[in-house]
């Protein structure tokens, strides 16, 4: 996240390991440091969302990021963010409480993605489902666990563009990514991409159901969630 303090970078990071002796780290890792406002630290996620269980406490002071994911955006020491960092061996960090010298990734996104999984395995629960007819992102929304944060699938799209991460025309979202279509104006459609170039959605054959993008006319593109 961006910081008022001097980023350590990676070159530092290995040299003074060199010097210390205590080793490197792997050609990929980033570095950070944690800076809460009481000293304690952040507390370490299974996944990359609040909802998920504490599993330790990061304490304050640098860090080894492995990997970074989009998830439940949090307000922290940095601002509000929607990156979560993975510290190797331990879980998931927002990383709204991590000093990394940029507002973007300093590391590989992950390849696994907790809270994405959990949205997909709602929908799939409820495949065939009519009870969302004309409530596609109310239905987005409930599987990652949210409410009433957009009056329409188009308001939430018109967000991503406004903040310019809206990714338009793409056909390649990532797992979780939020897919929209420019339908049913002026509401739109969403529905939660499954990362192998389909989606699922409400409105598919009359119900929950999934197939391969973009199916629908129209196709806008794909955020990540902003909620």
């Amino acid at each position: 996240m961006r910081t008022a303090l001097l980023r350590i970078t990676l070159t530092t990071v290995l040299a003074t390991a060199a010097a210390l002796g205590t080793g490197t780290l792997t050609a990929s890792a980033a570095t950070g440091t944690v800076v809460t406002d009481s000293g304690q630290g952040v507390a370490i996620r299974s996944g990359n969302a609040t909802s998920f269980g504490s599993v330790g406490t990061q304490p304050n002071g640098p860090v080894e990021i492995d990997c970074q994911i989009y998830g439940e955006p949090v307000t922290g020491k940095y601002g509000r963010s929607l990156v979560w960092d993975h510290i190797p061996g331990k879980g998931y960090i927002t990383d709204s409480y991590v000093n990394t010298g940029s507002n973007g990734l300093i590391a590989p996104l992950c390849t696994s993605n907790p809270r994405a999984d959990n949205a997909i395995a709602w929908y799939a629960a409820r495949s065939g489902s009519t009870a969302y007819q004309g409530y596609c992102e109310m239905a987005a929304e409930n599987s990652y666990g949210k409410t009433a944060i957009w009056a329409s699938a188009k308001a939430d799209w018109n967000d991503a563009v406004a903040r310019g991460v809206a990714h338009r025309g793409d056909l390649n979202p990532p797992k979780g990514a939020l897919v929209f279509w420019d339908l049913a104006a002026p509401y739109g459609h969403v529905g939660v991409a499954k990362g192998d170039g389909t989606f699922w959605a409400t409105s598919v054959s009359g119900a929950i159901g999934t197939r391969a993008l973009p199916y629908f006319n129209s196709y806008l593109g794909w955020a990540w969630p902003n909620f």
